[in-house]
């Protein structure tokens, strides 16, 4: 891709339930020092991952410089006033927005103070966002929405998204978190399209992660209902669908056994 590149989600806001969207990503090259932005509080959270040269955001009165490797975040109330400071200054950016877009920041400890380090951009992760985001298709959506999680903990991590020295398990992995709200989604059924029996891709699985593929995926449900009930009004049979469970009897005795809580009762502690 050229220096100077920027890809949006259709929709102006998430047309799925998801606590957390990716609504747009980008890399910007400037041969020139400028001022890039200078606007008003825009209602998303806004990651900034410096590659080269300098960028300069201002924030609470003050000012912050980031360099390379140095990543920065605008919140939803914050206006974006963002200017290079050195000639052939790149840095990648993208957004987030969804009921949860601030507090899922925060959780992975991306708060002040700026800047944080975290190595070089992912350049893959956000060509993979790049790829999906302008697809209107539900699946797609979702699909865009587990890339900005994964952003966000790299960026969290110091630049490392979480993969795995294990080609195929990280092929595994990768599959249950952009296929996690599919209801069909099988290990059996994966381990025969890796080509590899399914007891031995789980040891390899969990010697590489510590933890079994099926308690992993349930877990990745477990944690976006967790999300769905807190941020959204949804009918708990419909977060449950959304995260994958067929059966929301099912899904209600899991999460009970997950968090001590009936959904409901979760959700009546939100907040």
């Amino acid at each position: 891709m050229p220096d100077h590149w920027a890809v949006f989600r259709p929709a102006p806001k998430p047309t799925q339930a998801l606590p957390l969207g990716a609504r747009s990503v980008g890399r910007f090259g400037f041969a020139r020092a400028q001022v890039v932005d200078d606007l008003p509080a825009r209602g998303f959270v806004q990651l900034y991952w410096c590659e080269s040269g300098r960028v300069r955001f201002a924030v609470d009165g003050g000012t912050v410089l980031a360099g390379p490797g140095g990543v920065f975040l605008f919140r939803p109330h914050d206006p974006h006033q963002v200017a290079t400071v050195e000639d052939g200054t790149v840095y990648s950016w993208f957004t987030c927005d969804g009921p949860l877009a601030q507090v899922v920041a925060e959780a992975f400890g991306l708060v002040a103070p700026w800047p944080r380090p975290a190595g070089p951009p992912p350049e893959p992760l956000l060509r993979r966002l790049a790829a999906v985001i302008a697809d209107p298709m539900p699946a797609a959506e979702r699909t865009a929405s587990a890339l900005a999680w994964e952003l966000l903990s790299a960026a969290a991590s110091g630049g490392q998204s979480g993969a795995v020295a294990d080609d195929v398990v990280e092929r595994l992995r990768r599959e249950l978190v952009d296929r996690a709200a599919d209801p069909a989604l099988s290990v059996a059924r994966l381990a025969g399209s890796l080509g590899v029996e399914r007891s031995v891709l789980t040891r390899r699985f969990t010697r590489a992660l510590g933890v079994a593929p099926k308690p992993y995926l349930q877990s990745l449900r477990l944690g976006r209902a967790m999300a769905l009930l807190h941020g959204t009004a949804e009918p708990v049979a419909a977060v449950a669908l959304a995260c994958g469970f067929a059966d929301p009897a099912y899904f209600a005795r899991a999460f009970r056994a997950h968090t001590g809580l009936s959904p409901e009762g979760f959700r009546g502690r939100r907040g």
